[in-house]
C-alpha cells in the first residue's frame, strides 16, 4: 500500500506585529520549498523576539516538511502555550504526530481544531488518515465524507480532493469493498489525470478482479507518471505473468527489484526476487 499523505499545512498568520527582517525571509523560503533556510531564519527569529508564537508556529511547520517531528511538536506546542487560539499550530502539531505514530495525541489535536473550526477540510483528512492508520476504516471513512463535505467552502484544490478520494478509496478496500475503492479511484482521476497514486491503485483493484488488462494499463500509466515506482513494475508484472505474458512478466519484476534494492527496501526487495524465481519455475498464477 502507498503511504498515505496529509493536505499540505498552511503557514500561520502571525497576530502580533513581526518586522523582523529574518522572520520575512523564513516565510519566502518555505514558501520556495527551501526548508533548511527557513529553518535558519525561523531561529533567527526566535531567538530576536522569543514571544513570538508565529515563529514558533512556522518553524513547527518546516520541521514537519524536513521531518524533524520531536522539534515539531516541541515548536508548535511553544506556539500553543503562547496563543491558544493558534489554530495552525493544533493541525501541524497533530500531523507531527501522526508522522511519529503517535495517534491519540494527533486525534485530540485534530479533535480540537475540528471543535474551533467545524469546517475546517484539513483537520477531517488528517483525523481520516490516522483513523487508518489504527486499523479503524469505518471512522477513517465518516471523516473523509466529511472532509468532501466541506469541499464548497474550502480553498482546496483538486490535487487535494483527489488525495481525499483516493484514501477513502482505501479504506474502502480494507473494508474488502472493491467497487467502493474502485468508485473512488475514478473520482481521483477526475480531478487530477497526473496522479499516479490513483492509477495504481486502481490498478490493483482491477487485479483483484482478475481483469489483468485493465491492471496493467493502469499500472503503465502510473509508470508514465512515476517511473522509478518497484510497486507498479512488481504488479504489472505479476499482471503480465497471469496473462501468460512469462517474458514481459520477468521483465517488470526485474525492474522491480532493481528499484527496490537501489532504494533501500531490502524486504520488497527479497520478495520480489522470490516472485523471480517463482516465475522462472512455477505453472500456476502467482499473486502478491
Amino acid at each position: 500500500m502507498i503511504a498515505l499523505k496529509s493536505t499540505p499545512s498552511a503557514l500561520a498568520s502571525p497576530n502580533e506585529i513581526v518586522t523582523n527582517d529574518v522572520f520575512r525571509q523564513g516565510v519566502e523560503a518555505t514558501q520556495n520549498g527551501k526548508y533548511s533556510d527557513a529553518l535558519e531564519a525561523f531561529t533567527q527569529a526566535i531567538e530576536a523576539n522569543s514571544n513570538s508564537a508565529a515563529a514558533y508556529a512556522n518553524r513547527c511547520l518546516v520541521e514537519i516538511e524536513l521531518a524533524i517531528y520531536e522539534a515539531a511538536i516541541s515548536d508548535c506546542t511553544q506556539a500553543i502555550q503562547q496563543q491558544p487560539e493558534n489554530t495552525e499550530a493544533y493541525l501541524n502539531r497533530g500531523l507531527a504526530y501522526y508522522r511519529l505514530g503517535n495517534y491519540p495525541p494527533a486525534i485530540a489535536d485534530n479533535n480540537h481544531l475540528i471543535q474551533r473550526q467545524p469546517h475546517d477540510l484539513r483537520a477531517y483528512f488528517n483525523r481520516g488518515l490516522t483513523q487508518v492508520a489504527l486499523g479503524k476504516p469505518e471512522a477513517a471513512i465518516a471523516d473523509f465524507n466529511q472532509a468532501l463535505a466541506q469541499r464548497s467552502g474550502s480553498d482546496a484544490d483538486a490535487a487535494t480532493l483527489a488525495e481525499i478520494y483516493i484514501d477513502r478509496g482505501l479504506a474502502y478496500f480494507a473494508l474488502t469493498d472493491v467497487r467502493g475503492a474502485i468508485a473512488d479511484f475514478n473520482q481521483a482521476i477526475q480531478l487530477d489525470v497526473n496522479n499516479d497514486r490513483a492509477y495504481y491503485n486502481r490498478g490493483c483493484m482491477y487485479g483483484r478482479q482478475e481483469d489483468y488488462i485493465a491492471a496493467i494499463q493502469d499500472f503503465t500509466q502510473a509508470l508514465k507518471l512515476k517511473p522509478d515506482s518497484p510497486e507498479a513494475h512488481l504488479d504489472r508484472g505479476v499482471a503480465h505473468y497471469n496473462l501468460g505474458n512469462e517474458q514481459q512478466a520477468l521483465k517488470d519484476l526485474q525492474q522491480a527489484a532493481q528499484f527496490f534494492q537501489s532504494q533501500g527496501k531490502t524486504i520488497p526487495y527479497q520478495r520480489t526476487v522470490n516472485l523471480i524465481k517463482q516465475v522462472q519455475q512455477a505453472q500456476e498464477p502467482v499473486v502478491t
